[in-house]
């Protein structure tokens, strides 16, 4: 189920946020966690990306999980500033064959490490949703900044990002 749908019920709902480990050494206490999580029948759950995509692998085993061992709709975070678009394109891959129908698409926090921004692939948020939604029917969300976002000039630049976001397909 598509979280559009789920909202569209006009009705309170419950989500749990979920990070994925940061090694492959903590994977089953993570999953487990998860696991426990779900059995508290939220409506959907929210498996976050990790820093820099570093977890992303992951986070499309997790939300998985969740969906076709407990039926609880995932929301699977993909993050773009550090990745090229052909890593973007087999993580939609893999989450359209897990039957994931639901991504939370961010730019994600620059690395300390990033390449120079003349070789990134993406640079903003809008650009992701733009190749999410040509590569399948996802439900898409985005995220936005009431408060101002700390690299915006104002509210109203702010404002005119959200509509990128949404006229790209968020």
């Amino acid at each position: 189920m598509k979280l559009s749908q789920l909202f569209a019920e006009n009705r309170p709902t419950l989500s749990f946020e979920v990070f994925p480990p940061k090694n492959s050494d903590n994977y089953e206490s993570v999953r487990f966690a998860t696991e426990e999580i779900a059995k508290l029948k939220p409506d959907f759950m929210s498996v976050t990306y990790g820093a820099g995509g570093g977890t992303s692998e992951f986070t499309v085993s997790i939300a998985e999980n969740l969906y076709k061992t407990y039926g609880v709709i995932p929301l699977a975070h993909l993050t773009c500033v550090s990745s090229s678009k052909e890593h973007v394109l087999k993580q939609l891959d893999k989450l359209k064959a897990a039957g994931i129908e639901n991504i939370m698409a961010l730019r994600g926090d620059i690395p300390a490490d990033a390449p120079p921004k003349a070789e990134w692939s993406y640079h903003y948020a809008n650009e992701l949703i733009a190749d999410i939604k040509a590569h399948g029917d996802f439900c898409i969300g985005g995220a936005c900044y009431p408060e101002g976002h700390v690299e915006s000039k104002n509210s109203r630049e702010d404002i005119c990002y959200l509509k990128q976001k949404v006229d790209a397909g968020c």
